[in-house]
């Protein structure tokens, strides 16, 4: 398909704007970008253009949409099998009963789960329930390429593949929460909240995470799977469970996906901490949030909505920063159950 021609000027109420920059780079404030879909036969064609480093027909701001459909586990809430005897209170002493489906709960504490049986709260045993409660999707999703090879050599293990980096226009429909609990780790193995997190889970789990729909799409053959299939290398602050602030750092597996940092939307640090181990990482602001609002403030799904919106950097022990529904910085307690996130990975 021959090339669509970009918008260079606009006019408007007699004043023409220039929507490029000196170098020819649409200005993202004022560029809509163009559906790589349409400007590629295929995303097979798409990758292969990547890997080349011929990036000619590829902009910041410009997108690919796909349709992400399937079932995928929300690992920071927890499944009550059917048939589990369950209590009227939440220190399990008063039986009410057998659930007769499997049923969603939340995390009441290190010994009950919460949930709703005909509407009434009730609750049951941590140990007859299990991590992860199964949901379905069906979303579209437009993805904007946010920035050209940002990694390139980056890592303990050379980042050498030519890549894009792509973020959804909008935020996943669904809300997610970072943890079932603000101080309880989904994977107390890691050193790094982010990786230590039930939403890195829910995002990047191999079986059961989103990133299995994400797969099932025409690009999801050219998802970066990085050395150990977990996504980049990253130079990530350790930040174990109870601390408050960094006390070192580590390279270790980001995830296929992942989310921004407040550096990488904002250019500098705002709730995280200014200096030392988190401030002296490789994350530059990403091109597609420079100089305007609107790739910062996002929809709650294709189209949706203002909304709240989370990033990767833990604020305090029990905190993770955000993106408000008015695109300024903000942090929450990460078992806030109305924050949403988009859809971020690198693309070979």
């Amino acid at each position: 398909m021959a090339n669509r021609p970009y918008l260079d000027q606009m006019e408007v109420d007699g004043v023409t704007y220039d929507l490029r920059a000196a170098n020819g780079t649409p200005l993202i404030e004022g560029y809509g970008g163009n559906d790589l879909s349409e400007e590629f036969e295929n995303a097979a064609a798409l990758h292969a253009a990547i890997a080349a480093g011929d990036f000619s027909k590829i902009h910041i701001g410009d997108y690919f949409p796909v349709t992400l459909n399937g079932s995928y586990k929300d690992f920071a809430r927890f499944t009550v099998p059917s048939g589990t005897t369950y209590y009227t209170d939440a220190a399990l002493t008063t039986e009410g009963g057998t659930t007769e489906a499997d049923l969603e709960g939340e995390y009441q504490s290190a010994t009950a789960i919460k949930f709703k049986v005909s509407g009434t709260d009730a609750y049951a045993s941590v140990s007859d329930c299990t991590a992860g409660f199964t949901k379905s999707m069906n979303a579209n999703v437009k993805l904007e390429v946010a920035a050209i090879n940002p990694y390139l050599l980056h890592g303990d293990t050379s980042l050498s593949a030519q890549h894009i980096l792509m973020c959804s226009r909008d935020c996943l429909p669904p809300t997610l929460q970072y943890r079932c609990n603000n101080s309880v780790w989904y994977d107390t193995t890691q050193v790094n909240p982010w990786r230590g997190s039930a939403l890195w889970e829910t995002l990047n789990n191999a079986d059961d995470g989103i990133i299995k729909l994400l797969e099932a799409t025409s690009l999801g053959a050219y998802v970066f799977k990085g050395p150990n299939n977990k996504g980049m290398r990253a130079m990530l602050a350790t930040m174990a469970a109870g601390a408050g602030s960094p006390t070192s750092w580590a390279w270790t597996d980001r995830g296929r996906l992942f989310l921004p940092t407040e550096r990488e939307v904002y250019g500098a640090p705002a709730w995280g901490n200014a200096g030392g181990y988190e401030a002296g990482n490789l994350y530059n602001q990403w091109p597609i949030f420079a100089g305007s609002a609107r790739h910062v403030i996002k929809g709650a799904g294709d189209g949706g909505g203002r909304c709240d919106w989370w990033l990767e950097t833990a604020t305090t022990a029990t905190a993770f920063a955000f993106v408000t529904n008015y695109g300024n910085a903000s942090l929450n307690n990460a078992a806030n159950t109305y924050i949403r996130a988009p859809l971020c990975f690198l693309l070979t």
